[in-house]
Formats: C-alpha cells, sequence, structure tokens
C-alpha cells in the first residue's frame, strides 16, 4: 500500500499544485480563480508537511494520522484500555495484547510527588510462561522526546515488536518495557527535571515509577537490573538521570540526546527556565559537566549511544560524552547510523542494537566503578533465564591507571 511517505504521493501532490495553478490562470470567473487559488495554496502545504513527515519518518501508514487526529492529545495511552492500578486479575485482565505480550495503559499516581501520569507498560510473552513464574525481569524505562507521548514508543517507534522479534532470533532478553508521560502533555517540554515552582518530574520518573512497577510487577527493584533509554530530549533525561541516580540505573541509553540543558521549558503557561536563575542547579543538570567533577572511581550506569550521520551536532555532541566517560575506564559504544538524522528513523534502526546491547548488561547486572549500595541491588534469585546457564556479559574497560 503506497504510504504517505512514498514518492508517488509527492507525485500528486505536484500534479494538483499544477493543476490548480493552470485553473486559476485559465479561470474567467473571480469566484474560481479564488477557489483555484485555494486550491493551489493547500496543495502546497500539504507538499510541504510531507515533505517534513518524510524528513523525520514521523507517520509511516496513513492509520497513524487518523489515530492522532481522531483521538483525544491530552491522552497518552490512547488506543489502549486504562486501568488505575495493577489488580488482582492483572495481567490477563487488563490491557491488549502486542507482540505476544501484554500492552497496558496504567493512570498513576506518584507517591513521592503526587504527578498523575499515564504510563504504558508491555509485559513479554515470556511473563506469562509459566516456566518463568519464578523469574524476576529486568525493565527498561523508555522516554519519549518532546513533543511527545508514551504512545509514540508503540507507534512510531515499535519498542515492543522489535524487542520481541529480537527476542526470538535470540538477540536479546525478555524484559519489561515501562513509557511513562515525562512532561504532562504531549507539547510540553520538561526536559524530566524538578522545575523550581513546577511539576517534579524528575522524582517521579526516577523514583514513583521504578518503585510503583517493581512493588506490583515481577521485576527486579530499582538497580542493576533496570536500563533507562530516551530519544531527543529523551536522551538527554537519560543521560542526566542515570548520571544523578547512579544506584536506580544500571544501564543507560542515549538516542540523538543532547548533554546540557536548553534554557527554557515549555509549560502551560509559557517559557520558563526550569532552574529560576540558579547557576548551581543549572550545572548539576549538565552531564557533561558531572563527568568532569566526578571522581574517576565514581560508580557510573553503562551508556550506549546512538545518532543518525546527517545529524552531525548530535554525533559530534555523543562523542564528546563518550571521551569524558574514557576518563572513568568506561569505553561507551557509539552507534552512528548511515542515511539517517535527528528523525524517528534513526531511533527505529537503533533499537534492535540497543535492546540486544541493553538487555545482555542487564542480565549479567554489570557496572563500573563500587557496587550499589546494597538496599539498591537486586536480589540474586531470579537474576537468570530460566534454563540458562550465566553467562559472562562484562563491559568494554578502559585499562586500570
Amino acid at each position: 500500500m503506497i504510504g504517505p511517505q512514498n514518492v508517488l504521493v509527492f507525485l500528486l501532490l505536484l500534479l494538483g499544485f499544477v493543476a490548480a495553478t493552470w485553473w486559476q490562470y485559465r479561470a474567467g470567473h473571480l469566484a474560481l480563480r479564488m477557489v483555484a487559488a485555494f486550491c493551489a495554496f493547500l496543495t502546497a502545504a500539504m507538499f510541504g508537511i510531507a515533505a517534513v513527515n518524510r524528513y523525520y519518518g514521523y507517520y509511516q501508514g496513513w492509520t497513524d494520522i487518523y489515530r492522532d487526529m481522531a483521538d483525544d492529545s491530552s491522552g497518552d495511552g490512547r488506543g489502549v484500555p486504562e486501568i488505575k492500578a495493577f489488580s488482582a486479575g492483572f495481567p490477563n485482565a487488563h490491557g491488549q495484547s502486542v507482540a505476544g505480550g501484554r500492552l497496558v495503559n496504567v493512570r498513576m499516581t506518584g507517591r513521592t510527588t503526587g504527578l498523575v501520569r499515564q504510563v504504558l507498560v508491555y509485559l513479554p510473552p515470556q511473563y506469562f510462561d509459566p516456566a518463568y513464574g519464578s523469574y524476576k525481569f529486568p525493565a527498561v524505562e523508555l522516554l519519549h522526546g518532546s513533543p511527545g507521548t508514551p504512545t509514540d514508543w508503540t507507534r512510531h517507534i515499535p519498542a515492543p515488536q522489535t524487542l520481541a522479534q529480537s527476542v526470538r532470533q535470540h538477540l536479546a532478553d525478555p524484559a519489561v518495557l515501562v513509557m511513562p508521560d515525562i512532561s504532562g502533555g504531549r507539547r510540553l517540554s520538561g526536559q524530566c527535571l524538578d522545575a523550581k515552582d513546577g511539576p517534579r518530574d524528575e522524582t517521579f520518573l526516577t523514583r514513583d515509577v521504578p518503585d510503583y512497577v517493581a512493588a506490583t510487577l515481577r521485576v527486579r527493584p530499582p538497580g542493576d537490573g533496570w536500563g533507562l533509554a530516551g530519544y531527543s530530549e529523551g536522551g538527554y533525561c537519560a543521560a542526566n538521570l542515570a548520571l544523578r541516580h547512579t544506584r536506580t540505573y544500571g544501564v543507560a541509553a542515549v538516542l540523538s540526546g543532547y548533554f546540557q540543558p536548553l534554557s527554557t521549558n515549555r509549560t502551560p503557561s509559557g517559557r520558563r527556565d526550569p532552574f529560576a536563575g540558579d547557576q548551581r542547579d543549572r550545572d548539576q543538570n549538565t552531564p557533561m559537566q558531572v563527568l568532569q567533577r566526578m571522581a574517576g572511581n565514581a560508580h557510573l550506569p553503562l551508556f550506549w549511544l546512538a545518532s543518525g550521520s546527517q545529524a552531525a551536532a548530535d554525533t559530534s555532541a555523543a562523542r564528546g560524552f563518550a571521551s569524558l566517560l574514557r576518563a572513568h575506564r568506561q569505553v561507551a559504544p557509539l552507534t552512528v547510523l548511515k542515511g539517517s538524522g535527528h528523525d524517528f528513523r534513526t531511533w527505529r534502526n537503533a533499537l534492535r542494537p540497543m535492546f540486544q546491547w541493553m538487555t545482555q548488561h542487564l542480565t549479567g547486572g554489570a557496572g563500573t566503578g563500587p557496587a550499589p549500595s546494597p538496599t539498591r541491588q537486586p536480589r540474586a534469585e531470579g537474576g537468570h533465564l530460566p534454563g540458562a546457564s550465566p553467562a559472562s556479559r562484562h563491559p568494554r574497560r578502559l585499562p586500570g591507571r
């Protein structure tokens, strides 16, 4: 089927523009010329929208456009039945079937922050397999970009489908995917920060969400069994939060992220400085500076980086971040995807190697530097897949100095 990014769509729009322009020139009546001019403007505008969509790789099919137009834009779990909590009948009684598992839309109230946000949770097929009855799954928290919602991870970036396929191909291990609303609205941008006089997004994402999921599902407690990943603004969030909460996450993946916060957030009342002019607070949320100031033997999560070859700024920033990690004896893999830029095409293509790398290191509970405190370490039981012997999954490190 011809999709919205197909070349034929552009040819048809171009022909429509030429026909409308010719009609405007030939029409004798003023009203007809006005109609023709409107048609020419409409086709030109649609051509521009289609070009932007093709560049960013956003809508892949016509159904994606229809869903975005038909659904309430304020809902982050659109198309997935909402529940208020994981009940005793969960998981069989709730959610929808996706990639052999279940996708559940939870409206969660943060115990610490009081924030009420949507959280999509994907449970892999193995979660319902009796052979995995005592197995505690690793979890990967996925942070969307801005503008965006959690459903971007299921609609535009098929994270559950990609993970399930990778598991079937023995390229990755099964994991629970947790996709929270990072900002409270599609068009809002909070950069996952605890803003002064604003929502405490950082606390919600790094404490409320992991603690709730670990307490209600068969997953490992926050620590080396949890991963964090994001793209664009979510990539900055992944880098920043992983460095600020080294005992909550064992690995982190940054896809086309930036490594210093933007000057303002988009809030319901307009643009606001999330730090209210506090330079010290801003520095503490600037990953590049945080790494430079950390002790060489500090415990850090393992990092995996990706960018598009056509997004030179993204690649340069990732290389700069990777170079700072080398001072901590960590060589972070950097995947540069050819022929793509700062767009969904890059992030879709990065998922497979990202899941392969993340689940391998989550299963092994690897890290650099001193181990986390015992209160945040995953329990030993259920740490390996049923029927599989523990594998050696050590990260690449530089020799000690």
